[in-house]
């Protein structure tokens, strides 16, 4: 990607959606759908991001498979079994009955990481970053050392070297 910079454009030539005209006049036809676009194609990978499971929503989406009857269970004979026993203080075993189902139920969990990443592509997307999905999200937040290319090599075809810095703190200056 790099930089945009100027190019000329004769007539017949392609023009691609959010060109600049720095001089003149042009005159544009229309030669392909909306859905055929950039701005559609990306639209398109954003919601494609959003229904990619990652590798900790897949795990949860199990666990909670087996926890979540699992805690109805336990709910459920708290409040049932004290009443076909005929205890005093059944109010007291429905009240148990409804603070485990309400501690222990996972719906906090399970709501959390979709929300987080779809706040986390939306974040990224509105910023300018499309990123693949929460999978790729994960990757991301492994990632200990980073290279932003501001070079020119892509959009010049030069190689040079203004700046470098490490955020290490090793006492050494670059």
């Amino acid at each position: 990607m790099g930089e945009s910079f100027p190019v000329a454009k004769q007539k017949e030539s392609t023009v691609w959606a959010g060109t600049i005209n720095l001089n003149g006049y042009v005159s544009v036809e229309t030669t392909a759908q909306a859905e055929e676009c950039v701005v559609a194609r990306m639209a398109k990978l954003a919601e494609d991001a959003q229904n990619n499971k990652s590798n900790t929503q897949r795990y949860i989406h199990k666990c909670t498979k087996y926890y979540t009857p699992a805690i109805m269970a336990i709910s459920a004979s708290l409040a049932v079994v004290p009443a076909a026993l005929k205890v005093h203080n059944r109010n007291e075993w429905y009240h148990l009955a409804l603070v485990v189902l309400v501690s222990a139920c996972p719906w906090a969990l399970i709501l959390s990481t979709p929300v987080a990443t779809f706040c986390a592509l939306s974040k990224a997307a509105t910023s300018g970053l499309l990123i693949k999905g929460a999978e790729y999200l994960e990757t991301l937040a492994k990632i200990k050392i980073m290279a932003f290319d501001k070079t020119g090599t892509i959009t010049k075809g030069e190689f040079i070297v203004e700046d470098f810095q490490s955020f290490l703190d090793n006492g050494c200056k670059h």
